[in-house]
């Protein structure tokens, strides 16, 4: 049986580089060993745990779909996409703003809101963009709009402690986008954050590392994807459904993204089931790669 892990780094989100990645992994390989990887290389952690969690076939989550958010280009482009996942049967939507005008921005939110399905729901992303200025204009114009489900990182990561004031100034539900570093996670624990946290396994660590995350935020988590290919993808869909992780919607949206690289197996679909891309198409995609 072969076990599958996938390393996709992300250097500027605190996970180890790409030739970091390279070096620990052809020194593994040479050496005949592959065990955990040290902390500061959590993307090798991820795949190498994945991959030994499949050897000792305890990777089997249970047989349940979890829901899935559509993702959204920035900008005008969005309510043509959101009305095409739409009639794909997406019911949450995730847009990111911060890159044009608050004006020209909230024209486009009343487009969007317009056009949601119903019981649709619409996560904004401001990927840390905004100003403090700027974030209380925003949820001054979000608060009590029930289709908004959360704003993902309304300020810069050094200026998390002021999110905790805007939670508490506004009905809006904060999510924070924790770094790989896992640095930040106990601080939040500590100050009891009241919003939710957005995890990216594949750049976060071991499998341990995110069971022990989930139940220090409890029905907090939102499962994120980092682009990876099938195998990535698989892993993390499969830790989320184990994981229970059904309070909200997986922001594992872009299956239709790069597909020019073959290694797009899932489905673009609101709702996937871990599994229905077996480990025996994951080996073969393998194979066609060598």
């Amino acid at each position: 049986m072969t076990g599958f892990g996938e390393v996709a780094p992300i250097s500027w989100f605190g996970s180890e580089t790409l030739e970091e990645a390279e070096a620990f992994l052809s020194k593994a390989a040479v050496e005949g060993c592959v065990e955990d990887a040290p902390a500061d290389l959590p993307c090798c952690r991820f795949a190498i745990s994945c991959a030994h969690s499949v050897l000792r076939q305890d990777f089997d989550p249970p047989e349940r779909k979890a829901e899935l958010a559509g993702l959204l280009p920035a900008g005008c482009r969005a309510l043509d996409k959101l009305i095409e996942l739409g009639e794909d049967g997406f019911q949450v939507f995730k847009w990111k703003v911060s890159v044009d005008s608050f004006a020209r921005e909230v024209e486009i939110l009343d487009l969007l809101l317009d056009a949601l399905p119903a019981n649709g729901r619409l996560r904004i992303d401001a990927n840390g963009g905004w100003s403090l200025n700027d974030a209380w204009r925003w949820l001054e114009r979000l608060d009590g709009e029930g289709r908004i489900e959360f704003v993902e990182d309304p300020l810069e990561p050094a200026l998390w402690e002021a999110s905790i004031g805007l939670s508490e100034a506004f009905e809006t539900l904060l999510a924070l986008d924790v770094p790989a570093t896992n640095e930040l996670a106990p601080v939040l624990a500590d100050k009891a954050w009241p919003g939710l946290l957005v995890v990216k396994p594949s750049v976060w660590g071991s499998i341990p590392d995110l069971r022990a995350i989930e139940q220090t935020f409890p029905q907090k988590i939102v499962f994120s994807s980092v682009f990876e290919t099938g195998f990535g993808y698989e892993a993390v869909l499969r830790l989320a459904i184990e994981g229970g992780a059904q309070s909200w919607a997986l922001g594992m949206g872009g299956q239709d993204l790069f597909q020019e690289d073959n290694l797009r197996l899932h489905p673009i679909s609101p709702a996937l089931q871990a599994g229905e891309v077996s480990f025996d198409t994951l080996e073969n995609a393998w194979r066609e790669l060598q």
